[in-house]
C-alpha cells in the first residue's frame, strides 16, 4: 500500500473515531408486557433511536430513564436508544441529529389527574396533535416549566420542543 495513501487513512480514522465513541446503541425490551430495565455504564443522554415492536414506545409512558445510566421499557415497547456521550451537550442539535428536526413528546393526563413529563423546555413548547376529546388549552389544562410539560383533566397531546 502507498506510504500517502496509509498515512491519510490513519488520519482520517483518528478523526472519526472521537465522533463512533460519542454515541452508542442501547437495545431494550418489554417482554410479556412486563417493566424492564436495561443499564449502560457511564452517563449520557437517552433518545429513542428505532422503535422495534408493533406496541407504540411513548417516552414517560412505555420508556423512560430510570437514574443516571438505565432506560426502562414496559407494556410490550421494544427498541433502539441512542445513547449520546458528547461532554458538550447541546440538547437541540442531539435531537437535531435524532430525527431531523425537533423532539416530540406525548404526555397525557390519566382519570383527570395532574401529570407532568420530563421534558427539555429550554427553547419553548408547541402543542401539535391533541389526542383527548378534551381541550387542551395552555395553561388552563396544560403547560410548561423548566422541569417539563404538565397536563391535567383529561388532556393528552403530543407536543414538540424547541418551537
Amino acid at each position: 500500500m502507498n506510504r500517502r495513501l496509509f498515512g491519510s487513512l490513519i488520519v482520517l480514522v483518528s478523526l472519526l473515531a472521537p465522533v463512533a465513541m460519542a454515541h452508542e446503541v442501547l437495545r431494550c425490551e418489554s417482554d410479556y408486557n412486563r417493566r424492564h430495565v436495561c443499564t449502560f455504564s457511564g452517563w449520557g443522554r437517552v433518545a429513542l433511536s428505532h422503535q422495534l415492536s408493533r406496541t407504540s414506545c411513548v417516552e414517560g409512558k412505555t420508556w423512560g430513564r430510570d437514574g443516571r445510566n438505565a432506560v426502562w421499557v414496559s407494556d410490550g415497547c421494544r427498541a433502539e436508544f441512542l445513547i449520546d456521550r458528547e461532554a458538550n451537550h447541546n440538547h437541540n442539535s442531539f435531537e437535531d441529529r435524532r430525527n431531523g428536526y425537533s423532539r416530540t413528546v406525548v404526555c397525557e393526563s390519566d382519570y383527570n389527574h395532574r401529570h407532568e413529563c420530563d421534558a427539555d423546555t429550554r427553547n419553548g413548547v408547541r402543542l401539535t396533535r391533541q389526542l383527548s376529546r378534551t381541550n387542551c388549552v395552555l395553561n388552563q389544562n396544560w403547560g410548561y416549566s423548566q422541569r417539563g410539560i404538565w397536563v391535567s383533566h383529561g388532556c393528552r397531546a403530543e407536543f414538540q420542543l424547541g418551537h
